[in-house]
């Protein structure tokens, strides 16, 4: 989440650059929460976990929309101008598009915790190939929001709940 979490490294300096750095830090945990529980057995449907799920997408979103507004200006180009810069510092190269992938990242994990909650039984007959493409996307997005473009406190955070992750993971798969 270039642009989505890359902001989280400013120093916030009103509440509405507050709100946005913590709606996305609460949807991360909202995120890791939902996977733990659903690698613990827990069905995608349940309705307590989709409220959840479809929560932290809203947070994201929140955090988009509230990024936009408060530290680009409500600027698209001054956010693309900040996504490509903070990715050239990064990585050394331009690349400003990355803005339309945090976007995507939001209407993905939207568009998927609408449908566990509008239509759970359908849902729940996906095949599996959907809802790993899904995981796969918004947890490569999050480890480069949360990990990869950032640093200190956040960036621990972020590797602890991917090492935990991990964890579940692979107790499941030694349970098989």
């Amino acid at each position: 989440m270039n642009c989505l979490l890359v902001v989280a490294t400013q120093i916030p300096e009103n509440a509405l650059q507050t709100a946005s750095l913590w709606a996305i830090r609460l949807a991360m945990l909202l995120l890791v929460s939902v996977l733990c529980a659903e690698i613990l057995g827990k069905k995608k449907t349940n309705p307590a976990w989709a409220s959840l799920w479809l929560l932290g997408a809203i947070l994201a979103l929140c955090h988009s929309l509230g990024a936009l507004i408060a530290f680009h200006h409500s600027s698209q180009a001054e956010a693309l101008e900040s996504t490509a810069q903070q990715t050239a510092e990064l990585l050394g190269f331009r690349f400003g598009a990355g803005l339309y992938v945090n976007y995507a990242f939001v209407a993905v994990w939207l568009f998927d915790a609408i449908l566990r909650i509008a239509m759970p039984t359908k849902y729940e007959q996906f095949p599996k190939i959907y809802g790993r493409l899904v995981y796969a996307f918004l947890i490569f997005i999050a480890i480069n929001g949360a990990i990869v473009f950032k640093s200190g406190t956040v960036r621990n955070v972020g590797i602890a709940s991917l090492v935990i992750l991990l964890l579940l993971v692979a107790s499941k798969f030694r349970r098989s």
